[in-house]
């Protein structure tokens, strides 16, 4: 008789324990992958396009998430267009021989960190959303964007133009995006993307400036370059 109730009570508390833990349950089958596409009108694929997504309920930005580094090599920005959360903390490690001075103006964030090689003396603090336009006050061919946002989910577009956005929820979700080319005096693209949906093309217009100029000689690097010899 104790061996019939023991394995009765034992049985009720195994149920229980699985009713307590169908939600969490449902909530880990409800996650998924998300890719999104993103193309100029024409169907060609558009690489650093930075892509957020939200939704209702979603947590909100950490206070301290990982650190980030834009790298300079070879004159060149290193990634070109770089997502971060807010509050994200980013290092401009210079890898060039020559020095460089890195700046922005943009309204989400200013600051200067003056010529020099290696590593800055500190990482720069971006606790504002908002795109900020990074550039070399000594090589004006240098140019770089970092998109802060304050989504739960940020990426940005490969090659391909798709961007990979992981563990997100069946909800309905809205997407932005954002490419330095967008025309018409636009900021962002949002879209609204259905639940239980894994895949999303967003053709957006865009206007690429024209092709730059041939260098003429009078850079400031050149100008270095001939005090030097």
């Amino acid at each position: 008789m104790f061996g019939t109730l023991h394995r009765q009570t034992w049985n009720s508390v195994l149920a229980a324990v699985a009713l307590l833990a169908l939600p969490l349950a449902c909530d880990i089958a409800q996650a998924r992958d998300v890719r999104i596409q993103v193309t100029d009108p024409q169907g060609r694929a558009l690489a650093n396009a930075a892509v957020a997504l939200r939704w209702d309920g979603a947590p909100p930005p950490q206070d301290d998430p990982p650190p980030a580094v834009m790298r300079q090599r070879e004159m060149t920005f290193i990634p070109h267009v770089l997502a971060i959360p807010v509050h994200t903390s980013v290092t401009f490690p210079n890898y060039d021989p020559t020095r460089h001075h890195v700046y922005s103006f943009s309204q989400a964030k200013t600051f200067d960190i003056k010529l020099y090689v290696g590593f800055p003396q500190r990482p720069e603090y971006f606790d504002t959303p908002g795109v900020v336009s990074i550039g070399c006050n000594i090589h004006d061919q240098m140019q770089a964007f970092i998109v802060v946002m304050d989504a739960p989910r940020i990426a940005v577009t490969d090659s391909a133009g798709q961007a990979l956005l992981t563990d997100v929820p069946d909800v309905p979700r809205e997407v932005e995006i954002w490419h330095e080319w967008l025309s018409h005096g636009q900021t962002a693209v949002v879209r609204a993307m259905p639940a239980d949906t894994d895949f999303m093309h967003v053709p957006i217009d865009i206007a690429p400036p024209p092709a730059p100029a041939r260098p003429d000689g009078t850079s400031l690097q050149e100008r270095f370059n001939r005090i030097a010899q």
